[in-house]
């Protein structure tokens, strides 16, 4: 699409990574690298973030998976792998609902099922109203270190703060409605019938580990992947493991 930015190396398979609040497609570089050669990786920024201008919505989930998919036609992908972090997640199960058939294998990283509480609704609200009115500065002053595990490179948390610091105020106040506005996605786990693997980082702090296994638990044969060492972000905690286990679901 006209002013997408995507990071691409064709291929085949076909792999499309999707970033996460209020992030880009910064966070997949470590991973990106990892990938072994002939397989295509794509990391799209989605509108409003990153180099991707925001065009109007609202941009609900399903807005977002409708655009990825006719991103991934554009590109010539019938069919391809996909992995979400956190709010790619909920695209991801976005895309399941709107086409099945195009996916050849899901991975969800540091994601959820469970739609927010009535209390998580209002804080997105005030998030949204806060980056349209200050910027996104004030998250990343906080996020960083939220996201992270207990023992980060310095490296991990000064790219998250660059990351969201440079993001677009009305992207992020998009994407926090959006997010607010998903729906249960549990009714869904048990339908999910190509490969899938769930990450989930035991040093997470805003989607509980225990969350994450009962995800895996109720998406029939899917691989539950511990990262040990990681929070919320573990394609920067532990890239070479992202990599090893995107690798093996697309072989």
């Amino acid at each position: 699409m006209a002013g997408t930015l995507i990071r691409s190396r064709p291929g085949s398979p076909a792999l499309v990574l999707i970033h996460g609040f209020p992030l880009d497609n910064r966070i997949w570089d470590d991973v990106f690298t990892r990938i072994p050669e002939g397989v295509g990786v794509y990391t799209p920024d989605l509108p409003g973030c990153g180099k991707t201008p925001l065009t109007e919505g609202p941009w609900t989930m399903d807005a977002y998976a409708r655009w990825l998919l006719n991103l991934t036609t554009g590109l010539g992908l019938k069919k391809f792998f996909v992995a979400g972090h956190s709010m790619g997640g909920y695209i991801v199960f976005a895309m399941h609902r709107l086409a099945p058939e195009r996916i050849a294998g899901a991975a969800f990283v540091s994601s959820r099922a469970l739609p927010d509480t009535e209390e998580g609704k209002k804080t997105r609200e005030t998030v949204a109203q806060r980056a349209e009115k200050e910027g996104p500065g004030f998250l990343a002053d906080t996020m960083p270190e939220k996201a992270a595990g207990n023992a980060p490179p310095p490296a991990v948390i000064e790219k998250l703060r660059t990351v969201i610091r440079e993001a677009q105020p009305a992207g992020v106040a998009a994407m926090a409605r959006g997010m607010a506005a998903r729906p249960d996605c549990t009714p869904q786990l048990a339908k999910i019938a190509f490969p899938t693997v769930v990450f989930a980082g035991r040093q997470d702090k805003i989607v509980p580990p225990a969350e994450s296994e009962a995800m895996a638990k109720g998406i029939p044969g899917s691989k539950l992947v511990w990262c040990e060492k990681s929070g919320h972000v573990p394609m920067l905690e532990e890239p070479d493991l992202v990599a090893r286990e995107l690798t093996a679901l697309v072989k």
